[in-house]
């Protein structure tokens, strides 16, 4: 412990100076202090490999990463408009820092377009496997995004499409994978799967993804699979189909649980939900040899004078209680308002045109450890996201809470 966290600003120096301390060691201490905790602050990031020239570099890797957070914070989402705000506010962070002046828009963005992504992904990774002292009975939502504004005009107007898994029970973003532009989400879902640690876990995916070769994987690494049964797999949705007609009636080899009526955005909805652990009606037994169980939602859906009914059905590899069923059911689409949307409406990453490079994941990963540290701020008590946020805009001593005391204790 320092000098300065032991005496206060007005008592005598502790150096024997016969001084108050705030006119003898008080600056000295202060610049020490921050020197250790910038030094400490990205704990398990200042692995990541700085991609610059060490000739002429004037900022470290970590000082560009604490003042990108304070900018895409305060929302700023692209290069220009983020130097532009460390300009504004140059000599707070030439205090903070013990830097000279602030970088300008093409500092940042030649950083973010250097770092090598799969580094910057695992390091990303193993940090928030390290949050979560027991990982398993999770259910754990796997989703494509785009970045709109992103698109690159000079290639064929492609949008770049980032795949991110998302932890539904605890709200946390938990590793993401570039989908190749000449590729898709079927492709890229092995990759991140292998990067992620799924043992025991429950993967929930939308049903275009329902692929042999995907349940397979989840299988080989641990994992469990609860997977929507659409068109895409005609003969598969026909066999559950077929064997729910016959069963409804009577339930005695069913799992059952029925909710009442619950008012939703002016309609009301009722649901029914079903499980099997009789996968025998399967007609392709070698190509879906995983399957160990099967479910159906039935939905009816009130809007207006108007009733509508929809049966949705389901595979799983294991043995699946109704309420696991229903809560990885309902926890799946939390990967779009709790994750995607935040990233979109609060940090503007639909409105990020940075494109350079490897700028487009990098950015999208400083967002993503963003999004976890302000998720894991507990500081304020119980508020949303969005009012997290106004606090760290209307005081810049709350984002320094957030940096320098909650991600050290968490990283």
């Amino acid at each position: 412990m320092t000098r300065m966290e032991k005496i206060g600003r007005n008592d005598m120096c502790n150096c024997e100076s016969q001084k108050k301390y705030k006119k003898c060691c008080l600056e000295k201490d202060e610049l020490e202090l921050r020197k250790k905790r910038r030094t400490a602050v990205f704990n398990r990031f200042s692995v990541i490999e700085d991609p610059r020239d060490n000739r002429g570099k004037r900022y470290l890797l970590m000082d560009l990463f604490v003042m990108s957070i304070y900018g895409i914070l305060n929302g700023y989402d692209d290069f220009v408009n983020l130097a532009y705000f460390l300009e504004v506010n140059e000599d707070y962070f030439k205090k903070l820092l013990l830097i000279d002046k602030t970088p300008s828009h093409d500092c940042l963005s030649d950083l973010f377009s250097m770092i090598d992504t799969e580094k910057f992904t695992k390091i990303f990774i193993e940090w928030t496997k390290s949050l979560l002292e027991e990982q398993t009975g999770y259910t754990m939502a796997i989703d494509g995004k785009a970045v709109k504004s992103a698109r690159d005009k000079i290639n064929s107007g492609n949008t770049p499409y980032i795949l991110s898994a998302y932890l539904t029970d605890l709200g946390l973003s938990v590793g993401q994978v570039d989908v190749d532009k000449k590729s898709n989400e079927i492709t890229a879902i092995p990759k991140l799967l292998d990067l992620l640690n799924i043992k025991g876990n429950y993967i929930t995916i939308d049903a275009m993804e329902t692929q042999e070769s995907i349940t397979r994987k989840i299988v080989s690494l641990e994992g469990h699979y609860l997977l929507k049964v659409k068109g895409n797999q005609k003969q598969l949705q026909k066999d559950v189909r077929k064997y729910f007609d016959e069963h409804l009636d009577n339930k005695e080899d069913l799992l059952v649980d029925i909710t009442g009526f619950e008012r939703n955005h002016g309609r009301e909805e009722h649901r029914e939900y079903y499980v099997s652990h009789d996968p025998s009606c399967i007609t392709d037994k070698n190509k879906w040899d995983t399957v160990k169980a099967l479910g159906m939602v039935r939905v009816y859906r009130i809007i207006g004078d108007k009733l509508n009914i929809e049966d949705h059905f389901y595979i799983m590899d294991t043995k699946i209680s109704i309420m696991m069923f229903k809560k990885a059911i309902r926890n799946h689409w939390n990967i779009e308002c709790g994750l995607h949307w935040r990233l979109d409406v609060i940090l503007n990453e639909d409105h990020s045109r940075s494109r350079k490079g490897e700028s487009i994941s990098n950015l999208a990963l400083m967002r993503k450890i963003i999004f976890n540290l302000v998720r894991l701020d507990t500081s304020f008590g119980k508020i949303t996201f969005k009012k997290k946020l106004v606090n760290y805009r209307s005081n810049f001593s709350k984002i320094e809470n957030l940096i320098f005391n909650v991600l050290p204790e968490i990283a």
